[in-house]
């Protein structure tokens, strides 16, 4: 292995232990098109929520996760919450301090406040 090789592995190692890069706290907004779903989304979306590294704190209760990370689908990345039950729930990643729940109708966008 070149010193090169060595030296990226290494980046990439600590990197990895770093986290998934969206931790903080979120401001929740709902959204949508049509002005009646969007005032009901707003009312509904309108809390706060706190990403840490495996896990999610919204209105005082916690939920832990396996793990928390980013995927590439294509040209779209998604923060992918995976339960130890391997079951998975994938938040839209708009930029680096908004993420996007649900779609279609009724989305809920969650922009960041504090890291």
């Amino acid at each position: 292995m070149t010193f090169k090789s060595a030296m990226l592995a290494g980046a990439l190692t600590l990197l990895v232990g770093c986290g998934h890069g969206y931790e903080g706290e979120y401001r929740a907004e709902g959204g949508s098109e049509n002005q009646f779903i969007d005032a009901v989304a707003k009312i509904i979306g309108d809390q706060t929520l706190v990403i840490g590294k495996n896990y999610l704190d919204s209105n005082g209760e916690r939920t832990e996760f396996a793990e928390i990370f980013v995927r590439e689908s294509g040209s779209q990345s998604y923060l992918v919450f995976k339960k130890a039950d391997g079951s998975e729930d994938a938040w839209k990643i708009v930029d680096q301090d908004t993420l996007e729940r649900g779609g279609g109708l009724v989305s809920i966008r969650m922009k960041r406040v504090k890291s």
